[in-house]
């Protein structure tokens, strides 16, 4: 028989019977101090399952010393809306308290503790963090704030560094606090899927319950609690029916009215019902949202996920108008919470959270293209939220950067400095690999600099959220919005890849399918048009064929060309009627495709009926037209031309078969460069273009030089670039594109896996050796290029890349929008010397004569086809970022009539050029209608 119920809600704080909290605190349980602490953390009790955090600090907290009057009036204030249950009060006043916290560098344990219960964690973290760098304390209460962060991650998606936490913190823990530690792991192991590890810690759990004897009745349904939930992630309805209806009687109602034990409950409940379509589920998950919304702040992630099953429900329901406005209820309260989450934490920390995001935005998806493919509300909130998402993480990188940036103050470049020159020596340690120490310590050097990589991002990431005024309230992205910055006669075409969510598929348990593209499509005016465009393994697989073609010049591309466009640009067409403007988006290994090589149903290259300016998100739009704040500053020089690097002597260069000779990339396991003599008349060419270039050639090529060059107007590179595969896991032979290092076994950063290489590349030697002439994308993300309007990395592979799904390109890409540059023209094969000499020429004057920085590209490899058909001479170049020309004009592109085989050779010259003999015009024309018998054309596309 379990203990008698608790008769307060204060019992939900701690399990032991009173007598045992009044032996425990420090002072008469009676006395008013007592009493207010135990009020302080009754709020936090009631999270306590669903935050699962360590036993309360309400019989031990010690507020730190105030150092100002105007901090411990912060902290009184703040107290007595906590005693009144005035939650809203209290979570301003907690706020401004923190705010004067922050700026005395001091800490509250108390707070903290309010935090991790109302749902602000990324508060709480920086109160917790700061405190365990404060003097050491006891034993207990270290392991218990080792605990209280781990929840804290949890949270938010870092397992990894909640696991090592929690198993920190358990030697230290004693009593309670050890139990709600082992509940901890369990909720971590059901998360991980780690299915024995979970029922090694249930059974610990209850062990423990067994010889505790003294708590009160809703701890000990905990361990039931948690099986429950696996049998109901796991499909197994009458186990999980059979664990929960046992609970319920005796557990209901020994829970306080507003209880997250009883949400809990009731929404593992009303899961339970909707699954098996009992009509009382609703009411269920009503209960438990409204419990939920009572303890928790409003984006608290259990709130999200209580609108999401209650969404789920209404679909089962064909309830779809209700569906729709749930969903964009709780997709609002989602991107809400991120934009404060991804203000805090190191670069990984901010991508595990987007992995959690991205469970919301694939099931908003779901519910359009699954669920309600012609609701036009749904269409709208499925790309609202890719608008919103897409490439989050990488922006609030960059914005972070970007402020201290502007800051300037002393302690914020001091941060700056040190993270760049750590960039530094973690890109030298790489690069080098271990050259003059064992390998095994070479591989503790790089995992401490990568371990001190990620503490100063967290510093910085703090400092940026410190500096934001508390006021500062971002613009909303709107649908509506980037419909008005889209320029009349272009399209937007946001492409991502998702999984399909089924929450109620066969066998019956939440289904999450195998990840499929999409494309959402929309004009300046008008409606959203979604497309689901397939499975996205088959898609990849058709992408990393065709790249193999495309950069192999023996190769004939045509027939992968025309497949791929079949799977992805063919049914978007229907969608984009008459424009040819492409404003794209790409997601996954979509990235690493030159849209304008594909083949059409008439058997012609994209190039020739429509202009692709590059996005890393729609959101992109926006910055241009400035409706939010832009990334760059202003930029303070002229043109940086950088070409022809003295790499030094090439005495130990291995035998060249000539299969590579005169390709800007390089075999980095030699480390020797040979010289790229068409760079230098590149650099020329570009001087005569833009007035007053600066140029760097031979030995003034150097890294130093570029390191010291802030905000160029134009930065032109010309020289062999590098995209390395990992060497931590098996290489993938459709990404192995590029060169290898030697002697790497384990996992590392894309950004230390891609570069440049510039003067002395070929002569570094010493392990101290910081400026090596090997220039990473990891050290380029430091520069300051905010202002910059365009970087042209003219070089081989340089818009490769990792291409995790929703986040972009990291590698060079990546590095240069975190630097600030506007607009980025990059590689994506390994490129001909002299071909790209003539290519830049032609684009450098296509832009001197007032042409767009992406239609001036498609420009100069219309004109570079004319002479090289086969499109490894042409198409290897796409530009990335802001599209208009240097001054800002917007610059739509020109289409020539132009008469195409079925073959996809072009028999019309294309802009610019000349007019074909009347006897050519003939033949084009025939080989136009032989093509349309071949291809029909569908009305009202191209």
């Amino acid at each position: 028989m379990p203990p008698r119920r608790p008769e307060r809600a204060d019992r939900d704080v701690d399990p032991r019977p009173r007598r045992s909290v009044e032996r425990a605190s420090p002072g008469s349980p009676t006395s008013r101090g007592a009493r207010r602490r135990r009020r302080l953390l009754s709020l936090a009790a009631a999270a306590l399952v669903s935050a699962a955090r360590p036993a309360p600090i309400a019989a031990q907290p010690s507020p730190a010393e105030p150092a100002s009057e105007d901090v411990a009036a912060a902290h009184e204030r703040w107290r007595a809306a906590v005693e009144r249950d005035d939650l809203a009060e209290a979570a301003a006043l907690a706020d401004r308290y923190f705010a004067l916290l922050e700026a005395t560098s001091e800490s509250d344990r108390g707070l903290a503790d309010f935090y991790i219960a109302y749902g602000d964690h990324a508060r709480a973290e920086a109160l917790l963090v700061r405190e365990l760098t404060r003097e050491q304390p006891s034993f207990n209460a270290e392991g218990m704030l080792h605990a209280q962060l781990a929840n804290v991650y949890l949270e938010l998606g870092d397992l990894q560094s909640a696991e090592e936490l929690l198993k920190r913190a358990l030697p230290l823990l004693q009593g309670w606090s050890e139990f709600y530690a082992f509940d901890s792991l369990a909720r971590l192991y059901l998360e991980q899927r780690a299915l024995r590890s979970f029922a090694e810690m249930l059974d610990t759990m209850r062990s423990f319950l067994r010889k505790a004897g003294d708590g009160a009745p809703w701890v000990y349904a905990l361990p039931d609690l948690r099986a429950a939930q696996l049998s109901l992630r796991r499909g197994q309805v009458e186990e999980a029916e059979r664990r929960l209806l046992d609970l319920r009687p005796w557990l209901e109602p020994a829970l306080p009215a507003q209880s997250a034990v009883r949400a809990d409950l009731m929404e593992e409940l009303g899961v339970l019902f909707t699954r098996k379509g009992d009509p009382g589920a609703e009411a269920l998950l009503l209960q438990a949202l409204v419990i939920r919304e009572r303890l928790f702040a409003p984006d608290h992630p259990a709130i999200v996920r209580a609108l999401g099953h209650l969404a789920n429900l209404y679909v089962a329901q064909g309830r779809t108008a209700v569906a729709v406005r749930t969903r964009e209820r709780a997709a609002g309260l989602q991107d809400r919470s991120a934009r404060a989450n991804l203000a805090r934490g190191s670069e990984r920390q901010k991508r595990l959270y987007m992995g959690l995001v991205q469970r919301d935005t694939d099931a908003t998806l779901s519910l359009h293209l699954q669920g309600a493919p012609r609701d036009q509300a749904a269409a709208r909130l499925a790309l609202r939220s890719i608008l919103r998402r897409k490439g989050l993480a990488l922006d609030a990188i960059a914005e972070s950067f970007a402020s201290l940036r502007r800051s300037l103050d002393a302690e914020g470049r001091a941060l700056l400095d040190a993270l760049t020159q750590l960039d530094a020596k973690l890109s030298t340690a790489i690069t080098r690999g271990p050259i003059d120490i064992p390998a095994e310590e070479h591989q503790r050097e790089v995992q401490q600099l990568e371990a001190e990589h990620q503490r100063l991002e967290f510093q910085l990431a703090a400092r940026t959220r410190a500096a934001r005024p508390a006021d500062a309230k971002d613009p909303p992205i709107t649908v509506e919005g980037v419909q008005a910055a889209i320029p009349d006669g272009a399209a937007l075409v946001e492409i991502v890849q998702y999984r399909p969510h089924d929450a109620f598929g066969p066998p019956v348990r939440p289904t999450w399918g195998k990840p499929r593209y999409a494309a959402y499509v929309v004009g300046r005016r008008g409606d959203v048009t979604g497309v689901d465009l397939g499975d996205a393994a088959a898609i990849d697989a058709a992408a990393a064929e065709l790249s193999r073609d495309l950069s192999n010049p023996e190769r004939d591309p045509r027939e992968r060309a025309r497949r791929l466009d079949a799977l992805v640009m063919q049914p978007i067409r229907g969608a984009l009627g008459a424009a040819r403007w492409v404003l794209l988006s790409p997601d996954g290994a979509l990235n690493l495709v030159p849209f304008a090589a594909l083949v059409d149903e008439e058997g012609g290259y994209l190039i020739e009926r429509a202009s692709f300016t590059y996005l890393t998100s729609g959101r992109d739009l926006l910055r241009a037209a400035g409706t939010v704040a832009p990334r760059a500053g202003a930029p303070r020089g002229g043109v940086l031309v950088i070409a022809d690097p003295a790499f030094g002597s090439l005495s130990e260069l291995a035998p060249d078969d000539g299969a590579t000779r005169g390709l800007r990339s390089a075999e980095l396991a030699g480390a020797r460069f040979p010289p790229l003599p068409g760079t230098e008349r590149e650099a020329e060419a570009v001087r005569s273009a833009l007035a007053s270039a600066t140029v760097l050639t031979g030995p003034s090529a150097t890294e130093e030089a570029l390191k010291r060059a802030q905000r160029p107007r134009v930065l032109h590179i010309a020289t062999h670039g590098f995209f390395l595969p990992d060497q931590g896991s098996p290489a993938d032979p459709g990404n192995t594109r590029g060169a290898e290092i030697e002697g790497r076994a384990f996992r590392e950063n894309p950004l230390l896996r891609s570069g440049l290489a510039l003067a002395g590349a070929n002569a570094r030697r010493s392990s101290s050796d910081e400026d090596d002439g090997i220039l990473t994308a990891l050290e380029i993300s430091s520069l300051d290029l905010h202002g910059t309007q365009l970087v042209v990395l003219s070089a081989c592979e340089t818009g490769l890349g990792e291409v995790p799904r929703g986040d972009g390109v990291y590698g060079l890409r990546r590095a240069l929008l975190l630097a600030g540059a506007e607009t980025q023209v990059m590689s994506l094969w390994k490129v001909g010397d002299m071909a790209t000499r003539d290519l830049m020429t032609s684009y450098y004057a296509a832009l001197a004569r007032g042409g767009g920085r992406s239609e001036a590209l498609r420009s100069a490899q219309l004109q570079i086809r004319r002479e090289r058909p086969h499109p490894h001479a042409w198409a290897g170049f796409i530009t990335s970022g802001e599209g208009a020309a240097l001054d800002g004009r917007q610059v739509a592109p020109s289409f020539a009539r132009v008469a195409a085989s079925p073959r996809g050779c072009a028999c019309a010259a294309g802009e610019g050029g000349p007019s074909a003999p009347p006897a050519l015009a003939a033949l084009a024309a025939a080989l136009v209608l032989a093509a349309r018998k071949r291809w029909p054309r569908r009305a009202g596309n191209w």
